[in-house]
């Protein structure tokens, strides 16, 4: 994910959701990290596959990356060109976005693989002749990979898009019939050219620089599109090390993206970067207009396009709480782990509920906090030290209608609850 000074390639309600930190889980689940490879179009790709402790077999995620030469890591060096216009408080940092991202979600249940593409591993002279298919689609080749697995459960087989990689998961996933769940993650409707022309032309604003050159770059990049779209390939020169005709068969196949979603119609969540400057939150607003298969259309404040503050080069907690919190409102969370706080032990009913809710919790759990907080974040009630019977009911009579979270935390444990009061 190289950021240069004039062309950085990207790769994001109804309402727009900020999610609270979910503190989820507790218990961090050991997890064992293997360098594997598998074979994607005559090339060999390497990757790692992470996974939990226990028998498994568990649900996999795979990391389909953003655009560029991206290590499986994600590594993004914030040195030099326009990082400190851009980035100036994580100047010097170096990103690992997708082994944090990974780590997290290993940590809650799930096998997690990840891969350098096929451009960092091999320079223009042996990556040999380049397609759509070799490029772009590696990660179709990981699902086979993690099929032939024993410690894999091919009936959970999920897939995560960040940046570009979330235009091409509902592609890939339309012509296949064993994805279980999609998450778009900082990923644009709009499409790749017109993403990156507007990327020329803004970051060339952020860091004062020539803005009418910058403008001048970005249409040539939009005729470029146009002409590739309408059949004339032949022609065009190459962009970014890509014929004419390559990029003709991307547009063909990214072009639809929303459209692609529709047809999967699985489990999709769609999450933006409220600081994402790379892809604008607008984006989400696109998609929410035009996916009907899901409403999970949510927002994290705070957070740049490779999923960290501006301030901090760690990936945000509250972004891996809230996938990890989807995840399980999908039943999409493996029940194998021993460590795992299972629901069978947190009951609350009734929900949705009217006037009030019941909270049934282990025995040996003496008391408790109860904390309820709106979509937006705001607290609405806590109660501190509440002492535990079997079966506890608080009156929320005072709440509006809608949604919200319900975090328990005890000496044991923290976990937070989708709530509706009707």
């Amino acid at each position: 994910m190289v950021i240069d000074s004039t062309i950085r390639l990207p790769m994001k309600i109804r309402t727009i959701l900020t999610l609270l930190h979910l503190q989820l889980f507790t218990f961090a689940v050991s997890q064992q990290s293997y360098n594997i490879t598998f074979q994607h179009d005559g090339k060999i790709v390497f990757g790692t596959i992470s996974i939990p402790d226990g028998s498994g077999p568990f649900p996999v995620i795979i990391i389909n990356p953003g655009t560029g030469p991206n290590d499986r890591d994600g590594t993004l060096p914030l040195f030099g060109g326009n990082v400190p216009c851009l980035y100036p408080e994580l100047e010097g940092e170096t990103l690992k976005p997708y082994k944090e991202l990974s780590n997290a979600l290993v940590d809650s249940g799930f096998a997690v693989l990840r891969y350098d593409k096929l451009e960092f591993t091999y320079s223009p002279s042996t990556l040999g002749t380049i397609t759509f298919h070799k490029l772009w689609l590696p990660v179709e080749s990981a699902i086979n990979y993690v099929k032939t697995r024993a410690d894999i459960d091919t009936n959970r087989i999920i897939l995560l898009g960040h940046s570009e990689g979330s235009s091409l998961i509902p592609f890939i996933a339309k012509n296949r019939s064993d994805i279980k769940a999609l998450i778009s993650l900082a990923g644009p409707r709009t499409p790749f050219d017109s993403i990156l022309a507007y990327q020329q032309v803004h970051f060339t604003e952020i860091c004062n620089g020539d803005t009418v050159e910058a403008q001048t770059i970005a249409d040539q990049v939009l005729d470029y599109g146009d002409v590739a779209r309408n059949g004339f390939c032949n022609g065009l020169p190459l962009l970014l090390g890509v014929s004419g005709c390559v990029w003709r068969d991307y547009f063909k196949a990214t072009d639809s993206v929303a459209i692609n979603y529709n047809l999967n119609n699985l489990p999709t969540l769609f999450l933006s970067l409220g600081l994402d400057i790379n892809v604008p939150p607008s984006e989400l607003l696109r998609f929410q207009e035009e996916v009907t298969i899901t409403d999970d259309f949510w927002s994290i404040p705070g957070l740049i396009h490779f999923m960290t503050p501006n301030n901090d080069p760690h990936v945000s907690e509250v972004l891996t709480d809230t996938i990890i919190y989807w995840l399980r409102e999908h039943n999409l969370i493996s029940g194998t782990s021993e460590n795992r706080l299972d629901d069978e032990f947190v009951d609350v009913y009734p929900n949705p509920f009217s006037d009030a809710i019941s909270i049934s919790l282990p025995e040996e759990i003496l008391s408790t906090t109860i904390a309820i907080y709106d979509v937006a974040g705001q607290l609405v009630f806590r109660k501190e030290n509440m002492e535990v019977q079997a079966c506890s009911s608080i009156n929320l009579n005072q709440l509006a209608n809608g949604a919200y979270f319900l975090e328990i935390t005890t000496d044991q444990f923290k976990i937070s609850k989708k709530i509706l009061k009707k």
